[in-house]
């Protein structure tokens, strides 16, 4: 008999302990699936048809009503049971929204409202202009799946999403290397950089110069989906002011001088525009209008024929050594008609070609002067000297002594102030001479 009592006492503790156990189980299900919050899904109930679709082609209240109709919610209770009487309790999947891009999956959402999001941005581009057609080149669908939790890396956002399509894509294009070339600049132009380029090909590890004609290999960064846009832009053009010209005896043939200025016009262009992945490939003018009409610039023109120029060939320089201290044009206190040249006192001064002397004498602020006509118009004038040895009506030679240097007159100190004249206007000596 107590035998009997030990027995089922045994029996009794048994069957508590695995009620207990299984107790124990069954709340722990029950916990995870409701820490949950229902949102798996069965893999039977949930599976659907796979959906194609481009982006142009979307119909977004269709598509929400054909998706969000399949959705199929189970009571927290009910997919615990189902759990233990499938087994799959140790095996649990997740419910996505799987986007493929040319039948490869690369995104999942934990719903469809995140999916749309990224479809509607495929479909929009930012420009001033009339946006035409959008076309994506991959093609784009998605499908409702039930994915292994081992192989579930998490939700995919909206910015992650559409960062990883501008950025998530290899493009191999073989570059040629031509003169002038930096590795630098190539990984520059190339969207990447000299440590990519030196991986991907391995060969200039070892070499010092870049060789004209080897043939690099170039992975540049390509958006995954190429998305080709059309728009009408507007584009506007100045237009330049015409010129005009009125005949002038007083200016030589070659000289003009504007009395007039103009106003530039505007002109509209209106294009169609292709961009793949926001850079233009294409531009087809639709239509062009000038809406504001340009106004002419008018000029003097000279009608007068050049005075006879002089070869620089047959000038020699006038001193044989000295510093240029002011050179011919304007400075700031006014402008220079000469060349000034530097040099000490009492230097000699040689004629620059031979001539008639038409000037020898004190001449105020030029100082001690020298004038030498050379005929067809052309005179030169030594200012500033010391010392005059020529007189008015002597011909001279070329490289004649003429005067010595000084510092008579307006002078800062000792210098040869060197002009030259045609027909009465003072020219640039260097035009003649270097110096």
């Amino acid at each position: 008999m107590i035998d009997n009592k030990i027995n089922r006492f045994l029996r009794l503790r048994y069957l508590v302990s695995v009620g207990l156990l299984l107790f124990v189980f069954l709340a722990g299900a029950l916990f995870f699936v409701l820490q949950n919050k229902g949102g798996l899904l069965l893999a039977d109930s949930m599976q659907v048809e796979v959906k194609k679709m481009t982006a142009t082609d979307i119909d977004e209240q269709k598509l929400t009503n054909d998706v969000y109709g399949q959705q199929r919610y189970i009571s927290n209770m009910r997919y615990l049971s189902h759990l233990v009487m499938r087994r799959d309790l140790f095996y649990p999947r997740v419910a996505a929204v799987v986007l493929y891009i040319d039948n490869k999956a690369y995104f999942s959402f934990k719903d469809y409202a995140t999916m749309r999001d990224v479809i509607k941005s495929l479909n929009t581009y930012d420009s001033d202009g009339e946006l035409i057609d959008i076309k994506l080149e991959q093609e784009i669908r998605f499908a409702t799946e039930s994915i292994p939790v081992s192989k579930f890396n998490g939700y995919d956002g909206v910015e992650h999403t559409l960062e990883r399509i501008a950025n998530g894509g290899i493009e191999v294009v073989p570059y040629t290397i031509v003169k002038g070339d930096t590795l630098s600049e190539i990984a520059a132009n190339n969207n990447s950089t000299v440590e990519r380029l030196i991986a991907d090909n391995p060969q200039l590890k070892d070499k010092k110069y870049l060789t004209i004609g080897d043939t690099l290999v170039i992975n540049r960064p390509e958006p995954l989906v190429t998305k080709f846009v059309t728009v009408l832009e507007t584009r506007a053009e100045v237009l330049a002011p015409p010129e005009e010209y009125i005949d002038d005896a007083n200016l030589y043939v070659g000289e003009k001088r504007l009395i007039k200025k103009g106003e530039p016009g505007k002109k509209l262009f209106t294009e169609k525009v292709t961009y793949r992945n926001g850079v233009s490939v294409e531009r087809v003018v639709q239509s062009e209008e000038v809406v504001v009409e340009a106004t002419s610039d008018v000029y003097q023109r000279g009608t007068c024929a050049l005075p006879p120029q002089l070869a620089k060939s047959t000038l020699m320089r006038p001193v044989t050594a000295y510093r240029v201290t002011s050179r011919f044009g304007p400075r700031p206190l006014g402008y220079h008609y000469g060349i000034d040249l530097k040099v000490p006192y009492g230097t000699p001064v040689y004629a620059a070609e031979a001539g008639v002397v038409t000037t020898s004498g004190y001449r105020g602020a030029r100082g001690k002067l020298i004038v030498i006509d050379h005929g067809n118009g052309l005179e030169t004038y030594y200012e500033h000297n010391s010392e005059l040895l020529v007189n008015v009506g002597q011909h001279v030679s070329k490289g004649q002594k003429i005067c010595l240097s000084g510092n008579s007159g307006r002078s800062t100190g000792p210098h040869l102030h060197f002009e030259m004249k045609l027909n009465g206007v003072s020219v640039n000596p260097e035009k003649y001479l270097p110096f």
